[in-house]
């Protein structure tokens, strides 16, 4: 159980919430990415808005994770911002009007100069706020790279909760939620439990997978009876365990896909013979009963030797 002080830290900021960030450090664990995901998509579903970024690009070795393609790796905001190519002294005017219902940007380039592509426009947002920020994992402030020093502001006047399994030297959050579990993922699934908030199959396997991964199928000394309770919430909420196990294909760690083994099938080309086969069912002359027994020093005592010679 968490402690109540803890939890009411977290309950009551959380509940006025309206705009979410989660931060993950740079590298992140499977075990990480997965817990960031799972409270990132338990968040969404009580209609706050949320979003999850990482300074490093998503391994393959992740793709099993629900949600994955929703980490970002640039940090999120509420200005849209449209960025082109610009040779100097190339444009004439920028400009815009409305038009059923739509904003329309217009660029104008000199004359001389070729029009605006459309393949070369990219879009983003900056101008970030968030009313409350979780950090899992995140031994410094640092560890978030261009997340942290695009964003630095933010972090100077928002409450910060840090998730890790380990107190740190650098303390940079108000709350910290420093457990004594398994995996970040245990602690995670702990927090969705007492806080309430929704869990559903795409959660809770999520959670399954991270605390499957950090505990090597809870094998680590770190487990506990309070880890398998988790896996047992886990389970009821409609977790799956095992979707994929790691392999190394060609040099990168690829996962692959779960099938089940198929049934045992013998190598034989005919089918074995029922006991007893061996022995006809009408004796023939040259059959003979007495033939059939065992020679007199069947049940005697042997000595076997042998040798080491190969």
């Amino acid at each position: 159980m968490i402690d109540q002080t803890l939890f009411a830290s977290i309950q009551k900021p959380l509940s006025t919430a309206q705009s979410i960030f989660i931060f993950l450090p740079q590298n992140p664990s499977f075990d990480q990415v997965a817990a960031s995901l799972s409270l990132f998509l338990s968040l969404k579903k009580t209609n706050k808005t949320v979003s999850l970024s990482c300074p490093s690009q998503m391994k393959v070795e992740y793709s099993d994770l629900f949600g994955i393609d929703k980490i970002k790796t640039e940090p999120s905001g509420r200005n849209l911002v449209v960025s082109f190519d610009y040779l100097e002294d190339s444009i004439e005017k920028v400009s815009y009007n409305i038009e059923d219902n739509k904003f329309n940007l217009v660029v104008q380039p000199k004359v001389g100069f070729p029009p605006l592509s459309p393949d070369r426009v990219a879009y983003n947002y900056t101008g970030g706020d968030a009313d409350l920020i979780f950090t899992i994992g995140v031994r410094d402030l640092n560890d978030l790279g261009d997340l942290f020093r695009k964003s630095e502001s933010i972090f100077d006047k928002q409450k910060i909760i840090d998730i890790d399994l380990t107190s740190k030297s650098k303390r940079f959050a108000q709350t910290e939620v420093i457990l004594s579990a398994s995996s970040f993922s245990e602690i995670v699934a702990r927090l969705i439990s007492q806080l309430s908030l929704p869990i559903v199959e795409d959660i809770a396997t999520n959670l399954l997978l991270g605390i499957e991964r950090a505990t090597g199928n809870f094998s680590s000394p770190r487990v506990s009876a309070a880890t398998f309770e988790t896996a047992a919430f886990c389970l009821r909420a409609g977790g799956r365990r095992g979707l994929g196990q790691p392999r190394v294909m060609g040099g990168d760690k690829k996962r692959i896909p779960f099938k089940p083994m198929p049934a045992a099938v013998s190598a034989a080309k005919k089918p074995i013979e029922p006991i007893g086969q061996g022995i006809p069912e009408e004796p023939t002359e040259d059959f003979k009963w007495e033939d059939q027994k065992p020679s007199p020093d069947w049940l005697q005592p042997k000595i076997y030797k042998g040798n080491t010679r190969i």
